[in-house]
């Protein structure tokens, strides 16, 4: 909780200040946990998550079965060692977790394999879970990473007493296709800050996603989340809004592509400048605020990262 108030804290006072460098406000801790080598993968439901450091798959919004009755939130986080970590939230639009969630013996974690049998039931609580705001991160247990090693798929369901229960089936042929790649990659990356040559992110991994990506945050974080309800739902509508959002998605690979080497920490800056106070401008429904401050930044980055590409006027700052 702590961290990720700060995170916010840095976003907010470099946005109110207007610095154009966020390097003097980053603590050197935090500045040397960031990774400078990151790669991403999709393998079907599964993204495959490689660093100079770590290797690792995820689904960052699990599906559940129930979709019109579970009001949980979910995403799963399998290491390559298969520990895994199932992070749940409350209706991001309604009541988040109650207090007593972990507490209550009848709330419990469920595997099924494919025949139906049951595998693991144990309660939510466990012994090792880390409580964060609303977020809950459960640790599920070994043989849970066991059943992942070799089933074709498994059933996980989060029973709530006896009142519902949230399931959603796993890939495991794709999970274990995604942390082969992870591995793999994990070597390479870490050879590539060695000889300083990581590349940027993958086109598929555009500003908004690479930012969050540096600071750790989640897939489904609050800044993703609502800068693609923006996106989706509020930026069309706008006049040019869809000659935009075409512009961004055709300049934002060549900006990343073209940070430098040392791009870690101008991703922070812009996080810090642009993306964090746009995701709450959205939220609080200012949404041409929200507009003013993304289109300021591409122009900003076209101008210094792409300036032979064309720009709309609705992405400039004029």
């Amino acid at each position: 909780m702590l961290l990720n108030t700060r995170r916010r804290m840095l976003g907010l006072l470099a946005a109110a200040i207007g610095t154009s460098r966020l390097v003097p406000l980053v603590p050197h801790a935090l500045a040397a946990k960031i990774p400078e080598c990151f790669q991403l993968q999709p393998f079907g439901d599964w993204k495959g998550v490689a660093t100079n450091t770590q290797a690792g798959a995820r689904i960052g919004q699990v599906t559940f079965a129930e979709s019109d009755t579970c009001d949980l939130r979910a995403e799963i986080q399998v290491a390559a060692s298969y520990d895994t970590k199932l992070v749940l939230f409350g209706d991001p639009e309604g009541a988040p977790l109650p207090k007593d969630f972990l507490i209550k013996p009848d709330n419990r974690i469920i595997a099924k394999i494919e025949d139906g049998t049951t595998v693991v039931d144990e309660p939510l609580g466990g012994v090792c879970t880390d409580i964060r705001d609303d977020p809950v991160s459960i640790i599920l247990p070994l043989s849970t990473g066991a059943l992942f090693r070799s089933a074709k798929s498994v059933e996980m369901v989060v029973k709530l007493g006896d009142a519902k229960q949230c399931s959603f089936k796993l890939n495991c042929e794709d999970l274990r296709k995604a942390l082969d790649w992870a591995v793999q990659r994990n070597d390479a990356l870490a050879q590539d800050l060695d000889d300083k040559r990581c590349t940027a992110p993958s086109q598929g991994c555009f500003l908004t996603t690479a930012c969050c990506e540096v600071l750790g945050l989640d897939d489904d974080c609050f800044e993703l989340r609502t800068l693609r309800r923006y996106r989706d739902q509020v930026l069309p509508a706008l006049p040019g809004g869809s000659d935009a959002i075409a512009t961004y998605y055709r300049l934002a690979p060549s900006i990343l592509k073209r940070l430098p080497q040392e791009r870690a920490m101008r991703l922070l800056s812009i996080y810090a400048r642009f993306i964090l106070p746009s995701a709450i401008a959205a939220r609080l429904g200012w949404n041409r605020i929200a507009h003013r401050l993304y289109a300021h930044m591409m122009g900003e980055l076209a101008r210094e990262f792409a300036p032979d590409e064309p720009l709309l006027p609705l992405l400039t700052d004029q």
